[in-house]
């Protein structure tokens, strides 16, 4: 697991978190001395963080603020810090997690200090999770939630039938300067971030992709960047390939399933294969390559809404 991937597969109500933002402003040493015990050589990982931590600052960080940033990006296995609290911030018992307050409040204050992010960032979860998300749900992460900018970053962290989320952020910290690994890209999501899924995922194995917009007490408009023309170009070693090769398919074949889904293309014995279209009922369509009956990553995908993805994964 990764920050990028630290993600909960069934959103959660819970309370929400009261108390931290009112805690004393301390030093990270300090912030650290209530979660000592939870996390093991927390001490050492606290003071590379604050030797390594990107200071001076061009946003006015101080440098305590800095390393509790770069500490939350740090990667050393199972105990991480970022799992940790993560964990803590999705508990259901709230009371849990007032020794985590004053690490919180030096967090908050420190990404607070950097420039809201307003585009569309990533993030993935190594599993097909599309079944628990529909068009209009509304639901909160109460974790810190790590994003990038690049699909090809996340997509580096997962394998086949993995889920991305398309996430159009309205207050996103961009913290890549900040980071143990600058060059990731990284936007963060603060703890109790809104969502609301815009479409109905595109759940045809093996890719599935849950679009969410970022929502506020004042419901702003979605962005006005180009969802339109996106690419989602990648040359991640990790993703899914598909070789077709020795590839026999039949004539062109048309064929509407029983839910209305409507395929014009080759087949190979009753599967779509090789080159074909499908109009799918509610509106959504795919041109492009299909393997075994499945979308192989090769196409064009247009939303009914008109939002339009050339995927070529290889």
């Amino acid at each position: 697991m990764h920050r990028f991937t630290d993600i909960e597969s069934t959103p959660k109500r819970l309370p929400s978190i009261h108390g931290y933002l009112a805690h004393q402003l301390v030093p990270l040493s300090k912030a650290l001395e209530p979660i000592s015990s939870t996390i093991d050589q927390l001490d050492r990982f606290g003071k590379i963080a604050k030797t390594q931590c990107h200071f001076p600052s061009e946003h006015g960080l101080t440098r305590d603020e800095s390393a509790a940033v770069y500490l939350y990006t740090m990667e050393w296995g199972e105990n991480s810090f970022y799992r940790v609290i993560n964990r803590a911030l999705r508990a259901e018992d709230r009371s849990a997690l007032k020794p985590w307050f004053a690490y919180l409040k030096l967090f908050d204050v420190a990404v607070h200090k950097l420039p809201a992010v307003r585009k569309n960032i990533w993030r993935g979860v190594p599993k097909d999770i599309t079944r628990n998300f529909k068009k209009g749900d509304e639901f909160t992460w109460w974790s810190i939630s790590s994003c990038s900018t690049s699909v090809d970053i996340i997509k580096d962290f997962l394998g086949p039938n993995s889920t991305l989320f398309l996430i159009e952020a309205l207050n996103g910290k961009d913290v890549s300067s900040y980071s143990s690994y600058s060059k990731e890209n990284e936007v963060i999501l603060c703890p109790g971030t809104r969502f609301r899924v815009v479409s109905d995922p595109l759940d045809q194995s093996p890719m599935h992709l849950i679009h969410l917009r970022e929502i506020t007490d004042d419901d702003e408009e979605p962005l006005s960047t180009a969802l339109k023309t996106m690419t989602m170009a990648s040359t991640s070693k990790t993703s899914s390939t598909h070789t077709l090769t020795n590839v026999q398919c039949s004539l062109i074949h048309i064929h509407t399933d029983e839910s209305g889904n409507r395929y014009e293309g080759e087949m190979k014995g009753d599967k779509r294969h090789g080159k074909g279209q499908m109009d799918f009922a509610n509106g959504d369509k795919y041109v492009g390559m299909w393997v075994e009956g499945n979308i192989t990553g090769h196409g064009v995908y247009m939303f009914a809404t008109g939002n339009r993805y050339e995927l070529r994964y290889s």
